[in-house]
């Protein structure tokens, strides 16, 4: 579901960045800087979904090509063993979450400098319910 209509926004309320799997991944913290530093977005909320494939996959132990395997390793890096796949998809917005400060210091400034918040959440595709994580 797109987020404009999760939180009934008009197309160019909300500058929206997105992949399989909700990483922080360069490109998306690149564009994450850009929206800061031109367009002084307050506001970065990571969203995790409910039946996330990209969880999935990196939960399961099968054969995955290379560029997917790469896509799946941070989210693996968020997992703890036992994790069903709610927690290993709350676990995997918080820790990308984590990590656009961790991997930007231009995003690690403007969070110091309360320019930007940085929020991670779980959206249930059933209920259209966005639940906010603890931080």
């Amino acid at each position: 579901m797109a987020p404009e209509w999760i939180f009934d926004a008009a197309p160019s309320d909300l500058f929206v960045i997105r992949s399989a799997g909700n990483t922080a991944f360069d490109d998306a913290i690149a564009s994450l800087e850009y929206a800061i530093d031109h367009l002084a977005v307050p506001l970065a909320l990571v969203v995790g979904h409910s039946g996330c494939g990209a969880v999935t996959a990196a939960l399961a132990s099968d054969p995955l090509t290379p560029l997917l395997s790469e896509l799946v390793a941070p989210i693996r890096a968020s997992l703890q063993p036992g994790d069903d796949l709610q927690q290993a998809i709350t676990r995997n917005a918080r820790r990308s979450a984590e990590q656009l400060s961790a991997k930007s210091d231009l995003v690690r400034q403007a969070v110091s400098e309360g320019r930007l918040t940085i929020r991670s959440s779980v959206y249930d595709i059933a209920t259209g319910r966005v639940t906010l994580l603890n931080a």
